[in-house]
């Protein structure tokens, strides 16, 4: 699978499940509303990319732990939403090299 498909396939995931999320469910209220409020976004980023990934070893793959990890760190530092992104890619781009 080439990297520009895996790119789209993740994009479509994520908007995907947002829009639905948005149209079909209520939103929170009460203390559910401040938990889900604080989720940071590598949780969607690394479902969609694990959902798409061709890895033998799924979540334990340490490149995908590697990246989850780096957006999560780059999420709770910074709430930019491309900050994570590159965060969770360099990470796995570097994780892949390593391992």
């Amino acid at each position: 699978m080439s990297m520009l498909l895996l790119l789209l396939v993740v994009a479509a995931i994520t908007v995907g499940s947002r829009i639905v999320a948005l149209a079909v469910v209520p939103p929170p209220r009460g203390a559910l509303s401040g938990i889900v409020g604080r989720l940071p976004v590598p949780l969607f980023a690394g479902l969609a990319a694990l959902s798409v990934a061709e890895s033998s070893s799924g979540a334990a793959d340490p490149a995908i732990l590697v990246a989850v990890g780096c957006a999560l760190l780059a999420a709770l530092r910074w709430s930019s939403l491309l900050v994570t992104l590159l965060a969770g890619l360099g990470g796995f781009v570097v994780a892949s090299l390593v391992w």
